[in-house]
């Protein structure tokens, strides 16, 4: 068996191969940081709408001047992703929707994102607090969005799903990566596995009964091959070389990381086999890379056709 270290560079130079697997280059990148957010100590009850918690309109505890939503209460469904859920890129038709709270102002989620479309497809309420860029502080920053999920009211009792597309940012995740790649065993005590477990933890406090789903990511690479500018209805197919082993390897650490902690896994990966940026048919290209014709709100990630098959697989998934 080779060395870890040398495996980790194999591992590496496939990766880098793929470019889009690092699903925040470019104008993802562009979000500023989440402003530090007052975590709770460990085994503080949730600040989730339950009797004694903060009504609408009230103060929310601990954050002078913010109050909780006016309406709504705990919504059925809870994403988080990075922007290949956020999607946050150009207005247009399609809009950005805001972030909710002053301290996630930079968190804009394009309208019809995948999932807007899922909830729709399933008649659930939908709370959205994907943000382009989510996981380039490991460890803290998924969790600050969390918190801020279960402060402002959108996790709570009567909150049905949690659901994560994520990883793609997260530089621990890529270390996990890296053993599954290269066939090493990756033990359930690792950094982001333990995220992960936290994240379980913390939505079992916030809303007792609520199923979390982790995701994998849609497909990006066909057979090692990346189309990265195409132009008319012309593909251009160049080598990149075991980008079809990383993005399995990607979709493999997310679904252990789901089954070590006794979490629910859809995989998006395996749904849209085919369907990466080398498609001939624009109706069937999911994701594009850095030019394309059927771009959505931002390069080098999904299409609006790619973000409604998303939609609809993840409210399959979530049947």
């Amino acid at each position: 068996m080779k060395p870890f270290t040398t495996t980790m560079r194999t591992a590496a130079v496939a990766a880098a191969t793929v470019l889009g697997l690092g699903l925040g280059a470019g104008a993802a990148a562009a979000q500023p940081a989440l402003p530090e957010f007052p975590m709770p100590a460990p085994g503080a009850p949730a600040p989730a709408p339950a009797p004694g918690a903060p009504a609408p309109g009230m103060d929310i505890p601990g954050l002078p001047g913010i109050t909780a939503p006016a309406a709504g209460g705990a919504k059925e469904i809870v994403a988080f992703g990075d922007s290949f859920t956020a999607n946050a890129g150009k207005g247009g038709p399609r809009g950005l929707e805001a972030g909710q709270t002053p301290w996630v102002a930079n968190c804009a989620t394009d309208m019809e994102n995948w999932p807007k479309i899922a909830a729709k497809e399933l008649g659930k309420s939908i709370g959205d607090w994907s943000c382009n860029g989510t996981g380039g502080a490991p460890l803290v920053q998924m969790k600050a969005y969390l918190e801020s999920a279960i402060a402002y009211g959108d996790i709570g009792p009567g909150t049905q799903d949690v659901v994560l597309m994520y990883g793609g940012m997260d530089a621990l995740q890529w270390v996990d990566v890296a053993g599954e790649f290269t066939g090493q065993p990756v033990p359930n005590e690792t950094l982001f596995r333990n995220l992960v477990k936290d994240i379980r933890d913390r939505v079992a406090q916030a809303a007792p009964g609520a199923r979390v789903t982790l995701l994998s990511y849609p497909e990006y690479a066909t057979d090692d091959k990346l189309c990265l500018v195409n132009v008319g209805g012309t593909v251009n197919p160049i080598p990149a070389p075991g980008g079809t082993k990383v993005q399995e390897a990607f979709r493999d650490n997310i679904k252990h990381a789901a089954e070590a902690n006794g979490l629910n896994f859809i995989d998006v990966y395996e749904a849209t086999i085919g369907h990466g940026s080398c498609n001939p048919n624009p109706n069937d290209r999911w994701v594009v890379g850095f030019q394309d014709p059927e771009m959505g709100p931002m390069p080098n990630h999904p299409t609006v056709k790619g973000e409604i098959a998303m939609g609809k697989i993840v409210a399959n998934g979530l049947r």
